[in-house]
């Protein structure tokens, strides 16, 4: 069941995501101190997201980065600076989700990792994060590492 819910959480997001990058790029150029976004390497590939959002829920928060077209990373933290283990039972989570051109999305669940929240304020939430994820349905793994997001709340 957690699986189930892990899988159309991600998808959710994910929708969410790709609808905000569809969206007009009318506002000011960001203020060099505003968030820089989110970026990872994957299969020795650095990545840079398009679009990076962050949504507070309660005590958590839902951070998402996508790229135009390969798909992207989401990461559940507690709203709270730390280092947050991630397991495939833990309470915290990661997804790496590839978007094919054509086909099915792959969706790769944190089984081992962490990430790090090194600070959270009303405007911004900062870290770093690494995990490796095993396919849902699947036995094939993606490692991601130098993760960094600094994303507005």
């Amino acid at each position: 069941m957690l699986l189930r819910f892990r899988y159309f959480r991600t998808l959710a997001a994910l929708a969410a995501i790709t609808s905000l990058g569809a969206c007009s790029k009318d506002d000011p150029k960001p203020n060099p101190t505003d968030a820089v976004g989110m970026s990872w390497t994957v299969d020795g590939t650095n990545v840079t997201a398009n679009t990076a959002v962050a949504q507070a829920s309660g005590n958590d928060v839902i951070i998402g980065g996508a790229t135009s077209a390969t798909g992207g990373v989401f990461l559940e933290v507690p709203k709270t600076a730390g280092t947050y283990t991630l397991t495939s039972m833990s309470a915290q989570s990661a997804s790496y989700v590839v978007t094919p051109t054509q086909g099915a999305s792959k969706i790769y669940d944190s089984t081992s990792g962490s990430i790090v929240v090194s600070s959270v304020s009303a405007t911004n939430i900062i870290g770093t994060f690494t995990f490796t994820g095993t396919e849902s349905g699947g036995t094939a793994t993606k490692t991601l590492t130098n993760g960094k997001f600094n994303v507005k709340l």
